[in-house]
């Protein structure tokens, strides 16, 4: 038996172990922050594997076709499931993205869409999905389709019969905006109202 042979066999013990890790683990919402950064490394862990056990199993076919004379075949059939993978993960990630992104097609644009598997059936896993999302939302709050984000007020910022600029009405408002939106609006005197100026 050839050593690529061997190679291929023993994949298939990695695949196994990969498979039987994918139980949910239960009571992670008791954890306290140590626990659940130890979780956050075991599910880590057990991703690399499922990523190791996928290679593994990928180039255990790629052997076989190899060997049975059906490069060129299998070629063709791994790039047509990879195109059928990236429209379901594509699809599956801006529904779970409705309602939380601004924009669901930036999920696809900020998500690394090789970081999650399509199962033979077409499943995804769902729970994976929405905390790339979560995570997504909280390194970048700016794409975040935030209920109070809203438009709430006239398109008119500019001066009134007053001659004073709209203002910005909270901190919670102020919060939302993004760092140039802040500076363009302390420019414009629209803060004033806010930190207590007197015009």
């Amino acid at each position: 038996m050839s050593e690529e042979i061997v190679d291929a066999v023993d994949t298939d013990t990695a695949v196994t172990t990969a498979t039987e890790v994918e139980a949910p683990i239960e009571g992670a919402e008791a954890l306290g922050d140590a626990g659940k950064k130890a979780l956050d490394t075991m599910k880590a862990e057990r991703n690399a594997e499922r990523i190791r056990a996928r290679d593994a199993e990928a180039r255990a076919a790629e052997l076989e076709a190899k060997l049975q004379g059906r490069e060129a075949e299998f070629a063709a059939e791994v790039e047509k499931r990879k195109t059928q993978n990236e429209a379901i993960l594509r699809a599956e990630l801006k529904a779970a993205a409705k309602g939380k992104l601004a924009d669901p097609t930036d999920a696809g644009l900020f998500i690394n869409l090789s970081d999650f598997e399509v199962s033979e059936s077409g499943d995804v896993d769902a729970d994976a999905l929405n905390a790339a999302i979560d995570d997504l939302v909280a390194r970048k709050p700016h794409l975040g389709a935030d209920k109070a984000r809203r438009f709430d007020g006239d398109a008119d910022t500019g001066p009134k019969g007053d001659g004073k600029p709209v203002q910005i009405r909270s901190r919670e408002e102020l919060s939302r905006m993004s760092p140039e939106e802040v500076v363009k609006a302390e420019a414009e005197g629209r803060l004033d109202d806010l930190l207590g100026r007197k015009n």
